[in-house]
């Protein structure tokens, strides 16, 4: 099972940190399940090919199907990370997680027709093909990308928020769960973390909503998720100073 791989040979994770949910159960069997289940309707959607154009055509979707995957199993190994971390199964986080599925259930549809649609002006510029951009203009209007916009925004960012939130509950939890110095900073710094993923396809909402008249409102709200970078590569140097900083800290006080 790919969990238990993950927690022998502790891929993505910090060493410092003592795992208190090494058992797995049925909670993060369901949850696997669940991610089986999305990335099993990623490629569903796709029609099985019936002549060999239909195969060229598959070709030309792996590109947005290997980013659809990609971000799946971003998803995937943070709420991995998380149950493998607190070992939390309470009704609090039932609750959380049970949500928490619904809406990567839910957001699989659009992140699959927001990436091809993305793809096909690119496929188009290598390629020349008029194909791409007729696809394209049966896909999605003009006057509809907003909307499309705003469904994929208020998803990407529910997740991340329901991730944000899990992690605050296992912050408030920090007495019983017995987090010593390290391990309640590696929870602050995931739980920002997870509060600045939720921002990005927040604001991005935000400027759809505000642009809605603007004939490239598309074009702006996509250009929002471009932030992702500096933003997050300054949150993970940062974080990463303070962590080193802590931690040589704590080694004077212990000897």
């Amino acid at each position: 099972m790919i969990r238990e791989s993950l927690k022998r040979h502790y891929i993505g994770m910090n060493k410092e940190f003592r795992y208190r949910g090494e058992e797995g159960s049925r909670l993060e069997a369901i949850s696997d399940s669940v991610f089986a289940l999305a990335l099993a309707l990623l490629l569903i959607s796709t029609s099985a090919p019936k002549k060999f154009e239909d195969i060229i055509l598959f070709t030309h979707e792996l590109l947005p199907f290997a980013f659809c995957i990609a971000l799946i199993i971003l998803i995937w190994h943070e709420h991995f990370i998380y149950f493998l971390r607190y070992g939390l199964r309470n009704p609090k986080i039932i609750f959380l997680n049970t949500i928490f599925l619904f809406i990567v259930l839910f957001y699989v549809y659009p992140l699959k027709f927001l990436t091809k649609m993305l793809s096909l002006p690119i496929l188009y510029w290598f390629s020349s093909n008029e194909k791409f951009i007729q696809d394209l203009t049966e896909m999605i209007s003009a006057d509809e990308v907003d909307d499309l916009m705003i469904i994929y925004g208020v998803g990407a960012s529910s997740i991340f928020l329901i991730l944000a939130w899990m992690y605050q509950y296992a912050r408030k939890k920090a007495d019983e769960l017995e987090l010593d110095e390290i391990e309640l900073f590696d929870t602050n710094v995931s739980l920002r973390t997870n509060l600045l993923m939720a921002s990005i396809p927040a604001l991005s909402v935000i400027v759809t909503l505000l642009l809605r008249s603007n004939t490239y409102v598309g074009a702006y709200a996509g250009f929002m998720y471009f932030l992702y970078t500096p933003i997050m590569f300054w949150h993970g140097i940062r974080s990463d100073k303070k962590r080193k900083k802590l931690i040589e800290s704590l080694s004077s006080t212990e000897s």
